[in-house]
C-alpha cells in the first residue's frame, strides 16, 4: 500500500478532520465554533496563530465583514489595515481562489510593511487560502501563522488547507443555521423567521421565510445586503418588526410580520371583530355593554388607524393571513 508523502496527505486523517468539524458545526455554539475548529486543526497543520474571517472585495482591497482571531490581539486587524496595500498575500490568494499560498512575512521578498507586521506580532511564515461565496461574493479566508524559525509549511500543508477550506466555509453556514433553529425553539408565533448578518448588513444565512418577510416591506429588494433603511441593529416598520441580537461581530435577526390589526386596542379589536362579522352598532353595543355612540367612536378610530373604510375593509383585515406559513 502506498504511504502518504509530502505531496499526498493521509486521506484517513482528512476524513477524520471532516467528520469532526461537521460534528462541531452541529453541536458547538456560534460563539465558540471558530476557536474549537482551529484547535481541531492544530495537530495537523501545526500553526501558532490564525485569522479566520469573511471580507468583501473593494477597489482598495478586501474590507473585513467578520473576523475571528486565534492567538492574536484585537489590534492585529487595525495593524493589518494600515499596511494592507502592501500585503502581497492578498494579491496571491485572489489570483488563485481555493488554493493555499505560503508567504514569509519576514523574508527578503516581503515588502517592508509586511515585514513590520510580522515582527510586531512574532510571525514568520503564513499559510492562507480564500473561498468565494458564489451568492454573496464575499470571500471566506483563513490565514495560519507560525513563529519565526518554526518548520516551514509544506506542499502537503497547502494541499490539506486547500481541500479543507470549502468545508470550513460550509460548516460556518451549518453552525449559523443550527444556532437559528435552536433560538427559534425559544420563540413563539408562526409569523416569524430568522437570519444572520454581519455589521455591514450583508446576510450570511437566512431561513426562506425571512426573505418573504423582507419582501412585504421592501418589494424590490434582491439581497444579499439588507434593504436600505434596515440596519443590522433592527427595524420597526409598518408591516415588519426585526429584532437584533449581537454575537461577537455578527447579528442574529428575528423578523415578525405585523398584522394591521395589531395597531388596535383590545376594545377596538373586539368592536372590529363583531362589526366585521356583520353586527350593527346596536348589536355590538348590547354585546359589549356600551352605548351605540361609543361603538361609533371606536369604529371611527379603527378606520383612522387602519386607513380603511367600510365593513368590508375590516372583514378583509380580520381574515388577512401572514405572508408565509
Amino acid at each position: 500500500m502506498q504511504q502518504p508523502s509530502d505531496h499526498q496527505p493521509d486521506l484517513a486523517m482528512f476524513s477524520a478532520i471532516l467528520l469532526e468539524i461537521y460534528r462541531l458545526a452541529r453541536e458547538e455554539s456560534l460563539e465558540r465554533f471558530h476557536h474549537t475548529v482551529l484547535e481541531c486543526l492544530r495537530p495537523q497543520l501545526h500553526f501558532d496563530k490564525a485569522w479566520w474571517g469573511r471580507a468583501a472585495q473593494a477597489a482598495d482591497g478586501p474590507h473585513e465583514h467578520s473576523s475571528f482571531l486565534f492567538g492574536l490581539p484585537d489590534h492585529y486587524i487595525d495593524d493589518w489595515k494600515s499596511i494592507r496595500q502592501h500585503d502581497i498575500t492578498v494579491t496571491r490568494v485572489h489570483a488563485r481562489p481555493g488554493l493555499a499560498v505560503v508567504v514569509d512575512m519576514q523574508g527578503g521578498d516581503a515588502p517592508p510593511q509586511l515585514q513590520w507586521l510580522g515582527q510586531r506580532h512574532d510571525i514568520g511564515e503564513l499559510l492562507c487560502v480564500i473561498h468565494i461565496d458564489p451568492v454573496t461574493q464575499l470571500s471566506d479566508h483563513l490565514a495560519l501563522y507560525r513563529h519565526p524559525g518554526a518548520p516551514r509549511f509544506t506542499t502537503a500543508d497547502c494541499l490539506l488547507l486547500s481541500c479543507l477550506m470549502p468545508h470550513l466555509a460550509s460548516t460556518v453556514a451549518i453552525n449559523q443555521i443550527r444556532t437559528l433553529q435552536a433560538l427559534r425553539e425559544t420563540l413563539s408565533g408562526p409569523r416569524l423567521a430568522m437570519a444572520v448578518c454581519d455589521q455591514h448588513g450583508t446576510l450570511h444565512c437566512a431561513e426562506p421565510g425571512f426573505v418573504d418577510l423582507l419582501l412585504t416591506e421592501w418589494p424590490q429588494w434582491t439581497g444579499p445586503a439588507l434593504p436600505a433603511g434596515l440596519s443590522p441593529q433592527g427595524h420597526d416598520g409598518a408591516r415588519l418588526n426585526i429584532e437584533a441580537r449581537r454575537i461577537s461581530d455578527l447579528f442574529l435577526l428575528t423578523a415578525r410580520y405585523r398584522c394591521a390589526m395589531e395597531q388596535l386596542s383590545s376594545r377596538e379589536t373586539d368592536v372590529a371583530r363583531l362589526f366585521g362579522e356583520g353586527l350593527t352598532y346596536k348589536d355590538i353595543a348590547r354585546r359589549l355593554g356600551m352605548s351605540p355612540h361609543t361603538v361609533r367612536h371606536h369604529i371611527r378610530a379603527i378606520y383612522a388607524k387602519l386607513g380603511i373604510k367600510g365593513k368590508a375593509g375590516i372583514a378583509h383585515l380580520l381574515h388577512q393571513q401572514a405572508p408565509f406559513g
